[in-house]
């Protein structure tokens, strides 16, 4: 599971590698999902990081899309930082908590699980990358470094 999460933290800055031409806002959207990614690997899903991490991948992804003449060139960063941001959202209340239900506990009325709902998110969020690499190739790497987060990501799935 740690080794997933580290390699989504290499996917996160992979596009960066060798690249002179990203803007200084995409640069930046990149290093912070690299570093909540490092965090995830670290610290794991402590609420308080995992709070942190969701308002910075907010605020990354409002900020890379703010720069109007280079737009193309940030959708791709800001689907990755949005999705991620997404899955935090869902998935950190379910890993929050501390006493886990046994089987003599029940539960009334029909609550669905959210880890359905994450895999459906993954599974969108694979699906607009191969669209996003097909109708405007944003490069090898950038394809491989989302393929690699969402990599990353599957472990808070599970």
């Amino acid at each position: 599971m740690t080794v997933l999460m580290a390699l989504g933290a290499v996917g996160a800055v992979l596009p960066l590698i060798g690249r002179r031409n990203h803007t200084g806002r995409v640069r930046w959207a990149h290093l912070c999902m690299g570093t909540v990614m490092a965090a995830m690997v670290a610290f794991g899903t402590n609420p308080s990081v995992v709070l942190i991490s969701i308002f910075a991948l907010v605020a990354a992804a409002v900020h890379v899309t703010a720069h109007r003449p280079n737009r193309t060139r940030s959708i791709p960063c800001a689907v990755d930082l949005t999705c991620m941001a997404v899955l935090l959202m869902m998935l950190a209340p379910m890993h929050s908590h501390s006493e886990p239900q046994t089987a003599t506990q029940h539960q009334h009325g029909t609550a669905s699980d959210p880890r359905i709902a994450a895999v459906l998110l993954l599974m969108g969020w694979m699906a607009v990358t191969i669209q996003l690499l097909r109708k405007n190739p944003p490069g090898r790497r950038v394809t491989a470094g989302s393929a690699l987060m969402i990599l990353g990501m599957a472990p808070m799935v599970l």
